[in-house]
């Protein structure tokens, strides 16, 4: 039986380019048409089209209406790879550690954390925003997709992400196998790994005592500014 991949109707590289584009955009905006996906791509509405009809030949979209779907047998072909955190100052221990997880996959999904979220964990406000955050990260080179995370349960994003490895810093305050126990309780077949990369000293909560952040914020607390 011949495979998808040498069906020779598309270069196996294009297909994954435009199938890891259409879910990046699902996951991101909810859609993906075909003049989004030129756009997103910077190419032609017509070189778009002729592409897209060479993988739903394949089986791998199917349209509805204006708007581009994976199919199963599409998606099966994009390995998801999920992560997430506060991204507050975007420092070098951050894009090594985006690097390692994008290699564990296909794409890289980004899960910026919510203002409110990170209030209760920390005890205190990020210093920039949660679409500030957002905005930055979506246009980090490892990046191929990023969502804000969900304020209640965080593994309604889970769900919306569908990702294939979940990848957690290597300092990050998370347990594995709670995280995997719940994945199964809920039926979400993603497996958890703990990168390794670090860079010593690379910390937000350094950069930010270094220029005189923390004690200003503190002398603004106590009305002393």
């Amino acid at each position: 039986m011949i495979a998808v991949w040498s069906a020779m109707l598309i270069n196996p590289s294009v297909a994954k380019r435009f199938l890891t584009t259409i879910i990046s955009m699902r996951i991101e905006k909810g859609r993906s048409t075909t003049r989004d996906i030129a756009k997103r791509l910077a190419i032609t509405r017509s070189e778009s089209s002729k592409v897209l009809s060479g993988l739903e030949r394949m089986g791998l979209v199917k349209k509805r209406g204006s708007m581009i779907c994976p199919t199963p047998l599409g998606r099966g072909k994009v390995k998801i790879v999920m992560t997430g955190g506060v991204f507050d100052i975007v420092h070098v221990g951050h894009i090594a550690t985006l690097r390692a997880a994008r290699k564990l996959g296909d794409m890289l999904v980004v899960v910026v954390a919510r203002d409110t979220n990170v209030r209760r964990t920390k005890g205190k406000d990020p210093v920039n925003g949660e679409s500030m955050r957002l905005g930055i990260v979506r246009n980090l080179k490892p990046v191929d997709a990023a969502i804000l995370g969900n304020d209640e349960d965080i593994y309604k994003v889970v769900e919306r992400i569908g990702p294939d490895i979940i990848a957690l810093g290597y300092d990050q305050n998370h347990n594995e196998e709670a995280i995997a126990k719940e994945l199964l309780r809920r039926g979400l077949r993603a497996k958890v790994k703990r990168l390794k990369v670090q860079v010593p000293g690379a910390k937000t909560s350094n950069i930010l005592s270094h220029v005189g952040y923390e004690s200003t914020s503190k002398k603004c607390l106590k009305g002393n500014i």
